[in-house]
């Protein structure tokens, strides 16, 4: 995990990546990718050059167009003809070069878990390369690693906002907040000394990696959100 500003630890691709990968290579034959992927259970292989930077991705879904090789030969589509191309010249490879995605979707190991997820998402996949910073392949992370930052402990969670994040933000608390965590939702109850001070920490404990919810019970002394009226001018008599 790595130290983020605002006093998180923010756990990194490189903390629940899976780091034993097979690879092909562009040479590699259709019938060898099958063999690789049904014995190691897996649903996509990355495919590197002989420096070790991906270039490419074979699936389980770009094989099982070799199954439609003659129904794909026989259509026309004239919606997406690129597409069409595409998996007509899957259909028709022998080797990774010609069944791979290319350029794979690739993500940094000191990419946070959010920006790994939000890459997911925005391109509608369910697993991302990762690279390390000279572009060499270091692991594979998927939808189900991602969702590990959830499987924290709930004394994990309360101890890294008791010892790090509320000692970090509050430094003039005269009686300590109860922070109460069960099934990783945070409740916290207490007294701060302004309201914006309240807001922060709720923002900070939701925002940190594993926590599912947060349930407000704090109360401040000071609503410093609210603008103090200045007391207006009196003219002098003439």
């Amino acid at each position: 995990m790595t130290s983020a500003p605002g006093l998180l630890h923010r756990w990194t691709v490189a903390d629940v990546m899976t780091t034993r990968v097979h690879v092909a290579s562009s040479s590699t034959p259709f019938k060898q990718l099958v063999r690789l992927i049904e014995e190691n259970r897996i649903s996509a292989l990355p495919v590197v050059d002989q420096a070790g930077i991906p270039i490419g991705v074979v699936s389980e879904a770009d094989l099982l167009l070799k199954e439609r090789r003659r129904e794909i030969e026989a259509q026309t589509n004239l919606l997406h003809p690129r597409q069409h191309r595409a998996e007509r010249a899957k259909a028709e490879g022998t080797v990774a070069a010609d069944l791979m995605t290319s350029p794979p979707l690739t993500v940094r190991t000191g990419a946070t878990l959010v920006e790994a997820a939000g890459m997911m998402q925005k391109r509608n996949v369910r697993r991302l390369v990762v690279v390390d910073d000279r572009g060499k392949i270091a692991g594979m992370v998927s939808r189900s690693d991602l969702l590990q930052v959830f499987l924290r402990t709930d004394d994990e969670i309360r101890d890294e906002i008791t010892e790090a994040i509320i000692p970090g933000l509050l430094v003039d608390l005269d009686r300590p907040l109860d922070v109460a965590v069960r099934f990783n939702v945070v409740t916290m109850a207490g007294t701060v000394s302004r309201r914006t001070d309240m807001e922060i920490l709720i923002r900070l404990i939701r925002e940190m990696d594993g926590v599912v919810e947060v349930v407000n019970r704090l109360s401040y002394a000071w609503d410093d959100g609210v603008p103090v009226p200045q007391a207006s001018a009196t003219r002098p008599a003439f």
